[in-house]
C-alpha cells in the first residue's frame, strides 16, 4: 500500500473530523443567543478598540498548555482507587499496559515512549527493557501524571507514542498522618490449593536472609569475568555440587494461599521559618503483599495446525503438528511483596523560589513456583512433568534535587533545573528446573534417565539451576530557562534548556546443569529433588554440576548510554486568536554495548555502537474560533533508540513467559515524522469533550521475530524498513450536579455525577520494503550480521506488535464532597493486539506468500468491569475512610492464541483471572 494512499485515509479522517466539529460549532453558534450576543459587542468593540473577551478563564492545563496532552491528579486516583500507577494510567485516551506493567501509547510500545519522575528518567530493574515498570510505583507518592502525546523540545527525543511524566509531593499546605490497612481476595487464589516454596525466613518482607546467597565456592569458580579456573573446577567437584543443594530452594508443597494484604502510612508538614521563608516535608511507605493462582495452558511452538483438545493424550504421533512444540498444562503461585518509601523535603521563599529533595525507593520481590504437565513432540511416548522455582527482587531508587525560580526584578525570567541519581538491580538466584517423564499413568515421574526414555543419560537441561543479575545507573542533569517578552503587542515566551543523561548497565547469567555419572539408576531418578543433593549422591561422581558454556549464549553484557541534549523554543500568542509553539531539540548520543561468553571471553567478544545526532523540530498551533474551542495542529520528528538487551546477542529466558529472547547487536535508531490535529471544547475546569486524529510514519521500527540459533527457537529483534501508523481519539468528562433530581435521598442533596469516557482507533501497517539485518552467532565466535528480505522476516501489511484497533474507557461516578463519598463504576477495554508476531524462520518464499506460515500470536485483553465506593466517617474527633472495590467483575481471563489456516485454534497462552475484593480503611489525623 504506497504512502499516498495512506495520506489520502489520513487526510479524510482529519477533514471529517473538521466538518463534524464545524457543523455541531456553527449549529450551537445559531442557536446559543448568548453567543450571538457575545458575537455583536465584539464585532462593536472592534471599531473601537478594546481588548476582547472571548470565554471564561478556567484553570486547567490540559486547556492552558501548547501541547496535546492528558492528565490524572489526586482526585482521579481517589474515584479509581488503583493503587498504582499502571493501573491508573491505563483510563488514560490512547494509553494501553501490558503484562500489567508497561505503557503503550498510541499503539507504540514502551520502547517508543518516555517516563519521568520530575522530569528525570529512571533506571530500570526489568532484563529485556529500558523503561521502568509502572506497577513499581504507587499512586499514593503522586500528586499527578501527565501524558503529553506531542512532541515538545524540553522534553527526551525519544517520543514516539509520548511522554509519561510522575509528579510526586512538595512541600505541603497543612499538616497531615495517614494509616492504612487493606485486605483482598481474589476468587481463583484465595483459600483454593497453590504452590508454595519453603523459602527463606523474611520472604513476607520482600528480602532474602542470605538463603539464596550465592556460594563463595561458586562465586570463586564461576562469577569471574575472565575465564574459568578448570582446575580448581575438578578439584573440588564434589563441594561444588553440595553447595547448590539448598533445602529451601528445592522443596514444594500444595497450601491454601492466603488473602493479599497491605499497609501504608503518609505524613507531612510545614514550618513557616519567616514570613517568607517555609520549609516542609513527605513522607509516605507503604508494604503490600499480593498472592497470585494462575491455572491454564501452554500450547507453544505449533506450526501448522493445533490440537484443539482440552486434554492431550500423553502419548502418541505429534509429527503432523509441523516440528518441535510444547503441550502443557500449568499451574503457577506467585507471590509479590511491594516495599516503597518517599522522602520529600523542600523549601519556599515567598512565592518565587522553591527547592525540593526528592528521595524514593521502590522494591518488588516475586517469588513463583510453577508446574507444567504434558508433551514435547520431539519426546513422543513420554508425559513431562517439570518444575519451576525462581525468587527475584527487583529494587529501584533515586535521589533528585530540584529548583525553580522566579526573578521578577530581571524581566519575570524563569530558572529550573534538576540533578538525579538512581540506581537498579534485580537479582534472580537460584533459578531452578527439574523435568522428570513417564510412558504411562500408571507409572510415576522419574528424571529423564532411563534408556527408554532418554538413551541412558539425563537430558539436557532435565535439573538445572542458574543466577542472574541486572544492575542498572541513571545519571540526569537538566536546566530550562523562560524568558517571557512582548513583542509587537503579543506576549512570546522564549524557551532554553540543556540536559545530559548517562545511563549504564551491567548483566550476567552463570547456567548449570547435571550430569548422571557411573551409578545413576532408576531408583534415585525418583527421589525427592532434596534428595538429589545429599552427600551420598551429589557428593560423589553419581550427579554432578556442569557449567553451561554455551559458545553461542553470551553471558556477560556491559551497556552505556551517553546523551547530550539542548533546545530552543518559543511559544507565542499571535493576535487574540492564535498561539504558536514551537522549537527544536538536538541530541548527540553514544551507546555501546558489549558482551562475551565466561567460557572463551576474547573469542567471542561482541561490540554494538549506535550512535548519532539529531536536530528534531517541533511546531504546534493552537486556533480559538469561539469561546471555549481549541483547535490544535502539530508537527514533530522525535526517535527511539534500540534498549540495551535488544543490542545483546545473549540468550535471556523471560520467566514469565516461558520463552527465550536473543539480541540483535545490529539495531539502529528508529526515526518518527509525527502529525497531530485535534478539537477541544471545554464546559469548565476538568469539563471537555474533544476529538482528534494522529498520523506517524516511521524509519526502521523495532520489531520482534522468531530466530532458530543453535537448535534454539527464540525471539529476536530487527529494524523493519518502515511503518505507518494512524488513528483517532475522543474524550469526554462533564460533571452535573444531581442535588434536586431525588430530594427523597438525603445522601444525594449535594451530590454530582461524572461521566468519563474515551475512545480510540489506531491501525497501523508494517512494509517489508527492503532489507533487515539479522544477528548470526557461530559457536566461539563475534556476532556478525546478515543482511537478507525483509519479506522472508516479517510479514507485509501486519500491525505494528502490540497495536490495538480499539481502546474504550467508562467512568460513571456519584460524588458527595459533603461526606467525601463517591462510588464509581470503571470498564476497560482493549481490543486484541499481537503478542509474538508470525514464525518466517525456514519458510521457503513460496509458502510465506502464499500465507501457509505459522500465524502470529495474538492476545484478547481482559475486559476489565470495576466497582469502587468510598465515604468518611467522623468518629472520635478522628475521620475514618472505607473504601470497597469489586475488579473484573464479568470475570474475564486472558488469552493468546493462534488461528491456524485450517481452522484449528492454538492455546499459546490461556489462563483464569478470577474476582478481587479488596476492603481499605484509613485512619487521617
Amino acid at each position: 500500500m504506497t504512502n499516498d494512499f495512506k495520506w489520502y485515509r489520513m487526510l479524510s479522517i482529519l477533514l471529517g473530523t473538521s466538518a463534524l466539529i464545524s457543523a455541531q460549532t456553527a449549529f450551537a453558534q445559531e442557536e446559543d443567543p448568548v453567543a450571538t450576543q457575545e458575537t455583536e459587542e465584539e464585532d462593536e468593540q472592534a471599531v473601537l478598540g478594546p481588548v476582547v473577551v472571548r470565554g471564561q478563564f478556567i484553570p486547567d492545563e490540559k486547556r492552558s498548555t501548547s501541547e496535546i496532552s492528558s492528565l490524572l491528579d489526586e482526585e482521579a486516583f481517589a474515584l479509581t482507587g488503583d493503587g498504582d500507577i499502571a493501573g491508573a494510567i491505563k483510563r488514560v485516551s490512547g494509553v494501553a499496559i501490558s503484562d500489567g506493567k508497561f505503557v503503550i501509547v498510541r499503539g507504540l510500545n514502551e520502547r517508543y515512549s518516555s517516563v519521568t519522575i520530575n522530569g528525570s528518567p529512571l533506571p530500570s530493574p526489568e532484563p529485556l527493557r529500558r523503561v521502568v515498570p509502572l506497577d513499581l510505583i504507587p499512586t499514593s507518592f503522586l500528586t499527578g501524571a501527565l501524558v503529553q502525546k506531542t512532541f515538545s523540545p524540553q522534553f527526551s527525543a525519544e517520543f514516539g507514542g509520548g511522554l509519561v511524566e510522575l509528579r510526586t509531593k512538595s512541600v505541603p499546605d497543612e499538616f497531615y498522618f495517614n494509616f492504612g490497612a487493606s485486605i483482598a481476595s481474589d476468587t481463583v487464589t484465595t483459600a483454593q490449593d497453590g504452590l508454595v516454596q519453603a523459602g527463606g525466613d523474611i520472604d513476607f518482607l520482600g528480602f532474602d536472609d542470605g538463603t539464596r546467597t550465592a556460594p563463595d565456592i561458586i562465586q570463586e569458580a564461576f562469577f569471574g569475568l575472565n575465564g574459568l579456573d578448570t582446575a580448581f573446577i575438578a578439584a573440588n567437584q564434589d563441594a561444588i555440587d553440595l553447595s547448590l543443594g539448598v533445602p529451601e530452594t528445592l522443596i514444594t508443597f500444595i497450601d491454601d494461599i492466603g488473602p493479599a494484604y497491605g499497609f501504608s502510612t503518609e505524613f507531612g508538614g510545614y514550618y513557616d521559618l519567616t514570613s517568607d521563608l517555609k520549609i516542609g516535608a513527605n513522607f509516605a511507605a507503604n508494604w503490600n503483599v499480593d498472592q497470585q493462582t494462575r491455572q491454564g495452558r501452554r500450547e507453544q511452538g505449533l506450526s501448522f495446525t493445533a490440537t484443539n483438545a482440552d486434554s492431550e493424550p500423553i502419548v502418541g504421533d505429534f509429527s503432523g503438528l509441523g516440528g518441535a512444540a510444547e503441550l502443557f498444562d500449568f499451574t503457577s503461585t506467585t507471590q509479590s511483596v511491594f516495599l516503597n518509601g518517599l522522602a520529600n523535603i523542600g523549601v519556599e521563599y515567598g512565592s518565587n523560589h522553591e527547592l525540593n529533595w526528592t528521595n524514593f525507593i521502590l522494591r518488588s520481590t516475586t517469588r513463583d513456583t510453577r508446574l507444567n504437565q504434558g508433551v514435547n513432540t520431539e519426546e513422543d511416548g513420554v508425559e513431562l512433568l517439570e518444575e519451576n522455582f525462581e525468587f527475584i527482587e527487583s529494587q529501584v531508587w533515586q535521589t533528585q534535587v530540584s529548583g525553580d525560580h522566579a526573578f521578577p526584578s530581571l524581566f519575570d525570567v524563569e530558572l529550573g533545573w534538576r540533578v538525579a541519581y538512581g540506581e537498579a538491580d534485580r537479582d534472580a538466584p537460584f533459578r531452578r528446573n527439574f523435568t522428570r517423564g513417564r510412558e504411562s499413568l500408571d507409572e510415576g515421574f522419574q528424571l529423564l534417565f532411563s534408556p527408554t526414555l532418554s538413551a541412558g543419560s539425563l537430558s539436557p537441561g532435565s535439573v538445572g539451576v542458574d543466577f542472574s543479575e541486572v544492575a542498572d545507573e541513571n545519571l540526569d542533569l537538566g536546566a530550562d530557562l523562560l524568558i517571557p517578552t512582548q513583542l509587537f503587542g503579543n506576549s512570546v515566551d522564549f524557551k532554553f534548556g540543556y540536559a545530559y543523561t548517562d545511563k549504564s548497565r551491567f548483566s550476567f547469567t552463570r547456567e548449570f546443569s547435571f550430569d548422571d555419572g557411573p551409578g545413576f539408576d532408576e531408583f534415585i531418578g525418583i527421589v525427592r529433588n532434596d534428595v538429589l543433593f545429599t552427600e551420598a549422591i551429589a557428593g560423589t561422581e553419581i550427579f554432578d554440576a556442569n557449567f553451561i558454556t554455551n559458545p553461542i549464549s553470551q553471558d556477560n553484557a556491559e551497556s552505556s548510554l551517553e546523551v547530550h541534549a539542548g533546545y530552543f523554543g518559543f511559544d507565542a500568542e499571535v493576535g487574540p486568536y492564535f498561539r504558536l509553539a514551537a522549537g527544536a531539540r538536538w541530541e548527540g548520543s553514544d551507546q555501546l554495548t558489549t558482551s562475551f561468553t565466561t567460557a572463551q571471553p576474547d573469542a567471542t567478544l561482541t561490540q554494538s555502537l549506535v550512535d548519532g545526532d539529531f536536530l528534531l523540530p517541533s511546531i504546534t498551533l493552537t486556533w480559538i474560533p469561539i469561546g471555549d474551542l481549541q483547535v490544535r495542529l502539530g508537527y514533530s520528528e522525535t526517535i527511539t533508540r534500540p534498549q540495551f538487551r535488544e543490542l545483546t546477542p545473549a540468550i535471556f529466558f523471560d520467566d514469565a513467559t516461558d520463552q527465550d529472547f536473543i539480541g540483535n547487536p545490529f539495531l539502529q535508531n528508529s526515526e518518527i515524522d509525527n502529525f497531530d490535529l485535534r478539537f477541544e471544547y471545554y464546559f469548565g475546569r476538568g469539563q471537555f469533550v474533544t476529538l482528534g486524529g494522529f498520523y506517524k510514519d516511521i524509519t526502521n521500527p523495532i520489531e520482534t521475530t522468531t530466530l532458530q540459533v543453535g537448535g534454539l527457537l527464540g525471539q529476536t529483534f530487527v529494524n523493519a524498513p518502515s511503518a505507518e501508523l494512524f488513528g483517532f481519539e475522543f474524550e469526554y468528562e462533564q460533571t452535573f450536579d444531581i442535588g434536586g433530581w431525588l430530594p427523597a435521598v438525603p445522601m444525594l442533596n449535594s451530590a454530582d455525577l461524572v461521566i468519563k469516557t474515551n475512545y480510540t482507533f489506531t491501525d497501523s501497517e508494517v512494509s517489508t520494503d527492503g532489507d533487515v539485518i539479522l544477528s548470526t552467532i557461530i559457536s566461539g565466535q563475534p556476532a556478525f550480521g546478515n543482511s537478507v528480505a525483509a519479506e522472508g522476516v516479517i510479514v507485509d501489511g501486519r500491525p505494528l506488535q502490540g497495536q490495538s484497533d480499539h481502546l474504550f474507557n467508562l467512568q460513571i461516578a456519584l460524588e458527595n464532597p459533603d461526606i467525601n463519598g463517591k462510588a464509581a463504576l470503571l470498564l476497560n477495554y482493549a481490543s486484541e493486539r499481537i503478542r509474538q508476531t508470525e514464525n518466517l524462520s525456514g519458510i521457503p518464499p513460496a509458502q510465506i506468500e502464499a500465507g501457509l506460515i505459522p500465524p502470529a500470536v495474538v492476545e484478547q485483553v481482559p475486559v476489565l468491569l470495576d466497582f469502587v465506593a468510598s465515604r468518611d466517617f467522623e468518629t472520635f474527633g478522628t475521620t475514618w475512610n472505607f473504601e470497597f472495590a469489586v475488579r473484573n467483575i464479568i470475570g474475564d481471563d486472558y488469552e493468546a492464541t493462534q488461528d491456524f489456516n485450517d481452522g484449528t485454534v492454538g492455546l499459546f497462552d490461556v489462563y483464569d483471572l478470577g474476582r478481587e475484593f479488596t476492603g481499605t480503611i484509613t485512619v487521617k489525623f
